[in-house]
């Protein structure tokens, strides 16, 4: 599906204002499934990006993340981890 291009820029600022730094590192496979959730939200919302919310564009990375396990989740526990054993 075609999108409007001023569409597409409102929703590339809701996305990184909703998520921020949280795009940072995240894997190949996450960044697939987290585009093809927000493309499947265009096309929920008939390709208007104003009425996608911040708790939908968050679910979308959860799904992504979660399932495939963000860099940051497993380095923190890393650290938890290596700093008990010291």
């Amino acid at each position: 599906m075609e999108y409007d291009t001023k569409q597409l820029e409102i929703l590339m600022h809701k996305v990184a204002f909703t998520l921020g730094n949280k795009l940072e590192g995240l894997l190949y496979q996450q960044k697939n499934i987290l585009d093809n959730h927000l493309n499947n939200l265009m096309i929920d919302h008939n390709g208007q990006a104003e009425s996608i919310t911040s708790d939908e564009i968050v679910g979308a990375f959860e799904i992504a993340t979660i399932h495939n396990g963000h860099p940051d989740y497993f380095l923190c526990g890393w650290e938890d981890y290596k700093d008990k054993s010291l």
